[in-house]
């Protein structure tokens, strides 16, 4: 890494992916934390009655559906926090997302459409931040950084007693 006079920059690239963590979560724990408090916000929220209608349910949201979204909003958006298994928790969110944002924020048919709109670009803002936690993984200050290194340690110990 490059240095400005004494300054060592090394370290900014994984402060950076920490706090990218940090600020990209928080709207998926909420929301997850809601969906298992609050069943009814998500079977009576315009973007759950779209999707179902979209793909031809037509019947409300079945409860179990409530908290399953729940849990893996909740559960998915905790392992990319704290950067245990953040790069493959990352892209299920992503792979989550995409139909979600398609399916339940259709601005273009005209159902809600400013709201759907500003939920739909919303959306895709946090797709973003998914695909590049995805891509850089979690970095040194994350979970499975401790791990890893800790790996290290003790192969390196197990080799230098041989």
């Amino acid at each position: 890494m490059e240095k400005i006079g004494v300054m060592d920059l090394s370290m900014y690239p994984n402060l950076i992916l920490l706090l990218g963590r940090i600020l990209t979560t928080p709207i998926m724990l909420v929301y997850g934390l809601q969906k298992l408090v609050e069943t009814n916000a998500f079977i009576n929220n315009p973007a759950t009655m779209n999707m179902l209608a979209t793909l031809g349910y037509g019947a409300p949201a079945p409860i179990w559906l409530a908290y399953l979204n729940g849990f893996f909003q909740f559960a998915s958006s905790l392992f990319v926090l704290f950067g245990y298994k953040a790069k493959l928790a990352s892209y299920a969110i992503v792979l989550w997302l995409m139909p979600v944002t398609y399916f339940g924020h259709p601005f273009w048919s005209g159902v809600n459409a400013a709201f759907n709109e500003a939920q739909f670009y919303k959306n895709l803002a946090i797709i973003s931040a998914f695909l590049f936690i995805g891509l850089h993984g979690a970095g040194r200050y994350s979970v499975d950084s401790f791990f890893a290194s800790r790996r290290l340690v003790t192969r390196s110990a197990l080799s230098n007693d041989r």
